[in-house]
């Protein structure tokens, strides 16, 4: 095979997982290159809110533990794991997730250790305070003649805050703590006005701060560069054929291939094959270049895959011309006077848990869409959305966005919800929250669901009646944030075949492969922990730094 060029190891893919490999390549003294299909850097983690998902990470000190992290992901999992999580890859993420975030603390990423329980805080080995890092506020100006070629989703306004900071945001009409936070975003938004700074968190402050370690190492970054064949040689995956500015290339991998290149959230056809119906491509907000290409170009090479049904949902709601209005589940549906029901009127689940499991039980009771039910004092004392202030709900009644009624029953009917079946719901819900204790769903029950509500009310932060008119009905959307189903890898991050021999030369990591987290979603920032940890541990295992 004739080759245009030649690099130890070929990164196809901008994620979470990519820069973490390409630097381990440069610290072990080999050469590599990261491809990217879009005209930005940075895949979905560029549009997320950034959290990365560590048991016993170096920032936890003595706060956390290995086994308490092998308790946990035990509990939630499974003993097996099945192809997406077994033992050994579990093993694997354990011991090599706090090395990883070592090595890139080292490489000069500032991470810091923020409050965000895990979500089944009730689980064995769960950790209250929370297992999630950040990056710090990054100043997107630094990145030179790169600075606009980081990816941004609309829907996050590029603003100084990061994402765990919305939870106090949503309380600054209550409490001292939400007061606070909202002042604090004032002052850097005035600071960096006056200053010229372009402070970004979340994704953004993640993915700069990778994007600033990679220049500074010199690693080679190609955009609007797409994979269009993985070549093979024998039975080894020896190099990819590329089309980018310059043409078609074809590039030779000495050590192997990484592929880091999302899902399939936005390849319909996919959707529609593997995932419960109704499935759709207007419910995502992933990254545009979320489409399966990688995925459908090593089945042809044998890769078995796994959890193809699964997305990492966060139910939400879309604004009548189809775009972005919020993910509510559970920020703002965790708070008192709210909860989500199907056309039949009835709960769904727990609306102060797990988003993703929520998202898994909206399909389950064939509630697609459902329906947040809003009293007037959860408009009145929360955000909801687009709605920051009781003074803006008129226009969005008047688009259709918001149904009301001055009654249940009026607006069940004006929402086609099963007017019966809501009134019921609603009288069973109001004595849960009178007695503080939801006999259903245990709302309220866990740590990380009390953090979701407001600490005003009593006896349970979750919990409030619906009872003062008027009423209000969101439509509600299984939205995503990328499918988390793909191809099945080993502890060491090799795509596997079907009979479970390992595909030579080819490793994947991220939204590419069935996560090391199964068909569950452990804590904030669960993908990306996965996704940087294997592009770490796939890097080490293909230039044999790892045995």
């Amino acid at each position: 095979m004739r080759y245009d060029e030649s690099f130890d190891l070929v990164i196809v893919g901008s994620g979470a997982g990519s820069v973490p490999a390409a630097l381990v390549a440069k610290s072990l003294g080999h050469s590599t290159l990261i491809i990217e299909k879009q005209p930005v850097f940075g895949g979905s983690t560029a549009y997320s809110g950034g959290v990365v998902w560590i048991p016993n990470s170096p920032l936890h000190g003595s706060g956390d533990s290995e086994d308490a992290g092998r308790k946990y992901l035990n509990a939630l999992i499974g003993p097996d794991g099945r192809k997406a999580s077994p033992p050994a890859k579990r093993e694997m993420f354990l011991k090599e997730g706090p090395r990883a975030i070592r090595f890139l603390m080292q490489q000069g990423l500032k991470f810091i250790l923020v409050f965000w329980p895990d979500y089944y805080t009730n689980a064995p080995g769960a950790h209250e305070y929370g297992r999630s890092l950040m990056c710090e506020l990054f100043n997107i100006n630094e990145l030179d003649e790169w600075k606009d070629k980081v990816g941004s989703f609309y829907g996050f306004p590029p603003l100084p805050v990061n994402s765990w900071e919305f939870v106090n945001l949503t309380l600054a009409k209550r409490t001292l703590k939400g007061k606070a936070a909202a002042l604090r975003l004032a002052a850097r938004m005035l600071q960096d006005k006056l200053t010229g700074r372009r402070r970004v968190g979340s994704g953004n402050a993640l993915q700069g701060r990778m994007l600033q370690a990679a220049l500074r190492a010199q690693i080679p970054i190609r955009l609007s560069t797409a994979l269009t064949e993985l070549i093979v040689e024998g039975e080894l995956v020896t190099g990819v054929k590329v089309l980018g500015p310059t043409g078609e290339r074809c590039i030779q991998a000495k050590r192997g291939v990484l592929l880091n290149t999302g899902g399939f959230s936005h390849n319909l056809a996919m959707r529609q094959a593997y995932q419960p119906a109704p499935a759709s491509v207007d419910w995502t907000m992933a990254n545009p270049g979320d489409t399966g290409e990688a995925i459908q170009m090593a089945q042809k090479l044998g890769a078995d895959i796994d959890l193809m049904r699964e997305a990492w949902w966060t139910p939400g709601s879309l604004l009548p011309n189809g775009r972005y209005a919020g993910f509510h589940v559970p920020g703002e549906s965790g708070k008192p006077h709210i909860i989500i029901v199907g056309k039949n009127g009835r709960r769904i689940g727990n609306e102060a848990g797990a988003y993703m499991e929520f998202g898994q039980k909206m399909f389950a009771a064939g509630a697609v869409p459902a329906y947040a039910i809003l009293e007037s004092r959860a408009l009145a004392h929360y955000t909801w959305g687009p709605i920051l202030k009781g003074a803006q709900i008129q226009p969005f009644i008047d688009t259709g966005y918001l149904k009301t009624g001055a009654t249940l029953r009026e607006l069940a009917e004006r929402s086609g919800i099963d007017p019966n079946g809501l009134e019921a719901e609603i009288a069973k819900f109001n004595g849960f929250a009178e007695a503080g204790v939801d006999a259903d769903f245990g709302r309220g029950s866990s740590v990380y669901n009390r953090v979701m509500g407001d600490p005003t009310v009593k006896p349970n932060p979750s919990l409030g009646k619906i009872e003062k008119a008027p009423f209000y009905a969101v439509t509600i959307w299984p939205m995503d944030v990328g499918t988390s189903g793909g191809l099945v890898t080993d502890e060491y991050a090799r795509v596997l075949r079907t009979d479970g021999s390992a595909i030579r030369g080819l490793y994947a990591a991220g939204n590419a492969t069935a996560p090391v987290v199964g068909a569950s979603y452990p804590g904030a920032g669960a993908s990306i922990g996965g996704s940087l940890t294997f592009g770490y541990v796939a890097a080490r295992h293909a230039l044999g730094d790892l045995p």
